[in-house]
């Protein structure tokens, strides 16, 4: 059927759109194309209005081209490349407008990996009975997602019924990440037309982190125009796994949400080096790197927020603050432990807990330590129980900047002459 042998020393050779048709055509006949190699020839300007294929086994090089995609089937499940991801995409850029839109893969299962994927094409979905689960890259992740880059908005402004419960996300929406999402990249923006009957559920990694993301940021805005009955907006809502390394400089401005963290709105594990710059600005729970920790029966994990650094303002009504916005411990056990994180930025109540961290004092398994705030920038006490020494309090910024905190915080952060620790 095509140019090639299908193996990896000569894949089978795609040049045209005729080319790219014939593996949804051919599927059953090559058993989900499983070990069996495709390489990209040349950019395809051709539109591509049809799924590639059910399942995938086999190994797809976009060896850097493009496709151009112009999904617009009524059937939501159609407009995607594949339903499931076993084997490998990579080095694929896709361009182009799509409609009636859900992601470009349904999941990418235990073994799939999607690699060095880039995705600018124009997305034009709405929310109807068929669609309230958007997102641009995946549906859910079992496997590894390394490298992506989004440049693709989402918006949001046609609803065609009055109530509804919407699912947003950039690499995956309304399941889980059970994976790995590695050095991953979100240029793109999500903007939302809500009413009063829409309850918005909106992340840019995915719903829930049962695995891991490393090394990922995230320079998207989220903007509500008008106000839903109620929101979630965060990096991740529930995280239950390892959030490391990450970077988030986008503004999140959801005035109506329940809660909001840069990184994480309900941590249950860990989130560690990361750094926010960007804006939070929400409603009832705001915190600029977690919105709450949270101890439930169920949780085994050590709960960790760890070397995170904030440098942007956070506002809210309730609880604020410049690292974490509310603790709650339902249960003794596991405690969590909240060290070595500083925040560089005002907020609307406190600079580092939006809680009265005095309420704790009878848990002696909580581990709060060494989290600082610049007191000659910032005249906010740490928590709504003031400055408690050792665990939150503020320095001067002599006693911040160079090499004053080496001891204290030390070798995971980045020190220099006059620079306050990165």
């Amino acid at each position: 059927q095509w140019e090639g042998a299908g193996t990896e020393e000569n894949p089978f050779k795609i040049y045209s759109v005729e080319d790219l048709n014939l593996i949804n055509t051919n599927e059953l006949n090559f058993n989900s194309y499983s070990d069996i190699h495709f390489e990209l020839m040349n950019n395809i300007d051709d539109t591509l209005y049809t799924k590639l294929g059910e399942d995938f086994y086999g190994y797809f090089h976009g060896k850097g081209h493009y496709i151009t995609l112009g999904f617009n089937d009524t059937i939501p499940s159609n407009n995607m490349l594949f339903r499931n991801i076993y084997g490998t995409i990579d080095s694929l850029t896709v361009e182009g407008k799509v409609e009636n839109f859900r992601s470009i893969i349904g999941i990418v299962k235990h073994s799939g990996k999607l690699l060095n994927f880039i995705s600018n094409i124009e997305i034009k979905s709405f929310i109807s009975e068929q669609v309230n689960s958007v997102s641009v890259f995946t549906g859910g992740n079992a496997g590894v997602m390394e490298n992506c880059v989004n440049n693709s908005d989402l918006i949001f402004d046609n609803l065609l019924y009055n109530s509804t419960v919407l699912s947003i996300g950039v690499f995956s929406s309304n399941t889980s990440n059970k994976g790995y999402i590695i050095n991953c990249v979100n240029n793109g923006n999500i903007v939302i037309y809500a009413n009063s009957n829409l309850s918005v559920f909106c992340s840019i990694y995915c719903y829930m982190n049962l695995g891991t993301i490393h090394g990922c940021i995230n320079n998207g805005n989220i903007d509500f125009m008008g106000v839903p009955d109620a929101a979630t907006v965060s990096g991740v809502l529930e995280n239950k796994g390892h959030i490391q390394n990450c970077i988030n400089t986008g503004n999140f401005d959801a005035r109506k949400t329940l809660a909001t963290g840069a990184f994480a709105t309900f941590n249950h594990n860990t989130v560690r080096n990361c750094l926010n710059t960007g804006v939070l600005i929400g409603s009832s729970i705001t915190g600029s790197i977690v919105g709450i920790c949270q101890v439930n029966q169920s949780d085994t994990n050590q709960i960790i927020v760890e070397n995170c650094l904030n440098t942007n303002y956070a506002y809210g009504d309730g609880k604020v603050g410049g690292i974490l916005g509310e603790i709650r411990l339902n249960y003794m056990f596991p405690m969590p432990t909240i060290k070595n994180n500083i925040s560089l930025s005002k907020t609307s109540m406190y600079s580092i807990f939006g809680d009265s961290i005095t309420l704790f004092e009878n848990y002696p398994n909580l581990f709060l330590e060494n989290n600082f705030y610049d007191k000659q920038i910032v005249t906010q006490t740490a928590s709504a129980s003031g400055d408690v020494e050792g665990k939150a309090e503020g320095l001067l910024t002599t006693e911040m900047t160079g090499f004053a905190l080496q001891s204290v915080l030390g070798d995971g952060w980045s020190y220099a002459e006059g620079r306050y620790p990165i």
